[in-house]
């Protein structure tokens, strides 16, 4: 059997990718003070569940129980950030058979409690939205957005995020606008016979916003009018 600091920090690496899964929803309800702490008898459960003897390298689940261990734990928490708590529950309950008392088991059964209110449902909702409206993925955010106002409607947060996803379109819209004129000048550079002209309108175009997709035609436009003006030299 290998030797218990070779095999314990494996278990934390593993355990630390599912705990990753809802933890952004988590500390947004955590921070609100909404959540409770767990009745008694289930305190009581938890203490009376048997734990591995860590001073005890023999009395050590063997690895293959832990490493399955931890993956039911993860699995468990994506479940919970689906809104499939019944579900998420049994993994947990699959983890603790395997590797009883394990401290990520015990970990994740509290954040999926507290998601499983109101309270964490409209935080992971919030949670999603945000993500969402980095992502610029604004139907995403508009459907997360939906979620949470059905949960609080006068909750500041969904009007928060309104107005960002507001701002942000606005500024898209912007750079959008002012890559497509950029773009039309280098059009009528190309019609003039203007290579240096075009060029610069497109890298004008590109500096604005270099991902906007109608970069991708002009370019090609461009490289064409290049192929033209040294066919006739």
């Amino acid at each position: 059997m290998r030797p218990i600091s070779a095999r314990l920090p494996r278990f934390a690496v593993i355990g630390a990718v599912g705990v990753a899964v809802v933890a952004g929803a988590f500390y947004l309800f955590d921070r609100t003070g909404a959540e409770a702490p767990p009745p008694a008898p289930a305190r009581q459960a938890a203490a009376s569940q048997p734990r591995a003897d860590l001073s005890d390298v023999d009395s050590l689940p063997d690895e293959a129980s832990s490493d399955r261990a931890f993956h039911l734990v993860a699995q468990a928490l994506r479940l919970a950030d689906r809104g499939k708590f019944t579900e998420a529950t049994a993994k947990l309950d699959e983890a603790d058979k395997l590797v009883p008392g394990l401290s990520e088991t015990g970990e994740a059964r509290r954040k999926i409690a507290a998601l499983a209110t109101p309270d964490g449902q409209f935080a992971l909702q919030i949670a999603r939205a945000r993500t969402a409206v980095g992502n610029a993925d604004y139907a995403e955010a508009d459907k997360a957005l939906a979620e949470a106002t059905k949960l609080k409607p006068e909750a500041p947060e969904i009007a928060e995020l309104r107005q960002a996803v507001q701002a942000t379109q606005q500024k898209e819209a912007k750079r959008s606008s002012q890559v497509a004129e950029a773009l039309t000048t280098m059009r009528q550079a190309i019609a003039r016979n203007d290579i240096a002209s075009a060029d610069r309108a497109f890298n004008e175009a590109s500096r604005i916003d270099v991902l906007d997709p109608a970069l991708d035609q002009a370019r090609v436009e461009l490289a064409h009018a290049h192929d033209e003006a040294s066919n006739k030299k």
